[in-house]
């Protein structure tokens, strides 16, 4: 029997939410089970929908057969909402993670409405909700690892599956199970569920309102995009790097230096994508010396290359700790660059203008730095250090 038990996506903050998520599920569940009179006003029906219906029916599920505790309606929903809820709660925020979780229930609801083809007359269970979950983690992390541990009769182990085939998989399961006229399991709730997912974190992406990372869906297709276009016109013989490229015939030298090149530039991709891995394995194993030696070898690689916004903040606290202000600076900047509404950015300018003014020699930047923290500061002491930095400064 397959388990999937975790991912090797690192988590760095505890994603509340989705524990409470998965609490409210299971209590409601039990609840259902308890006065089945009465949670059979909470489902959804196809025929004649409530508007409160739209969500509590995302709560409620079938129970087992004999004993409620082995229902694999609740059981599948919880382990798949574990498995993958975690990451995306940190990536959306709670409060963020919690409405696109409701989204989920309420797209997938509507959808078995709209398109009640071959449901029975009540639709309960969190499917839409979790499958938009499911969607959304396939676009944020798609190159991930899926870690199942496999149990049989005289053997055991464990195999790491890419995330992209385990979820296409069930996916193409799920299709095959409507096409040939599964009852009892709500196939459109899927269908809608994992549609909302995918379509609401790529416009986020795209729109530059959710952080991008270079190994979501949106920047492998990008750069996909980018190699294409790159392939069809050497094809067609232009000179990318020309300055008025012209069709003409490479000479063997060219398309043998452009072929290094492309060799060359895979080879870069993969080392910054192997130390981008090893920096977020060794803050997960709480290792940030390491990971802050890692990260200078990564802008060695690529100079603009960024962590995500808590792990590119522990990696220039780290720096600045080891007196590396040079490298821990760079890193306070590029912070500052991508993730300016951070709820606690003035302790960020305080940081690098402390850096700036006493080590680096920078008194323009940093005079504007402290003098742009010291608004915002309520820490009594952190105050009293930023204005006696300005009153040597000069301000």
């Amino acid at each position: 029997m397959l388990f999937p038990f975790r991912t090797d996506v690192p988590q760095r903050a505890t994603p509340w939410m989705n524990y409470l998520l998965i609490l409210a599920n299971l209590l409601i569940s039990l609840w259902g089970w308890k006065f089945p009179t009465l949670a059979a006003q909470y489902e959804l029906s196809a025929r004649e929908p409530h508007l409160l219906n739209f969500l509590s029916y995302g709560f409620l599920h079938q129970a087992g057969a004999a004993v409620p505790w082995l229902s694999v309606h609740l059981l599948g929903n919880l382990v798949a909402l574990w498995l993958f809820g975690n990451s995306v709660n940190e990536r959306l925020g709670h409060v963020g993670y919690l409405a696109f979780y409701l989204a989920g229930a309420v797209f997938a609801g509507v959808g078995c409405v709209v398109f009640p083809s071959g449901l029975s007359p009540r639709v309960i269970g969190a499917s839409g909700a979790v499958m938009a979950v499911v969607g959304a983690y396939l676009v944020l992390f798609p190159k991930s690892q899926v870690s199942l541990a496999f149990f049989l009769v005289f053997t055991g182990g464990v195999v790491e599956v890419p995330a992209i085939y385990l979820i296409s998989f069930f996916v193409t399961l799920d299709v095959a199970m409507s096409l040939a006229g599964s009852s009892g399991v709500a196939h459109m709730a899927h269908a809608w569920g994992g549609l909302l997912g995918v379509g609401v974190v790529m416009s986020l992406l795209s729109a530059k309102l959710l952080p991008s990372d270079p190994f979501d869906c949106l920047s492998l297709l990008r750069r996909w995009n980018r190699r294409r276009e790159y392939q069809r016109l050497v094809r067609r013989g232009f000179d990318p790097f020309a300055k008025h490229a012209a069709p003409r015939v490479q000479t063997a030298r060219e398309r043998e230096a452009e072929r290094r090149a492309r060799r060359e530039e895979w080879r870069r991709t993969e080392k910054v994508r192997t130390l981008r891995a090893q920096v977020n394995e060794a803050i997960a194993h709480h290792n940030l010396p390491h990971a802050a030696i890692v990260f200078m070898e990564l802008k060695t690689v690529d100079p603009d290359q960024v962590l995500s916004r808590q792990a590119q903040l522990d990696v220039a606290n780290q720096l600045a700790s080891q007196q590396f202000h040079t490298q821990a600076a760079d890193a306070y900047e590029q912070f500052l660059r991508h993730y300016p509404h951070f709820g606690q950015i003035e302790h960020v300018e305080l940081m690098l203008g402390l850096i700036y003014a006493k080590y680096l020699g920078k008194a323009d930047r940093a005079r504007e730095l402290l003098t742009r923290a010291v608004r915002r500061l309520h820490g009594e002491s952190e105050i009293r250090m930023a204005r006696e930095q300005l009153e040597k400064l000069g301000v």
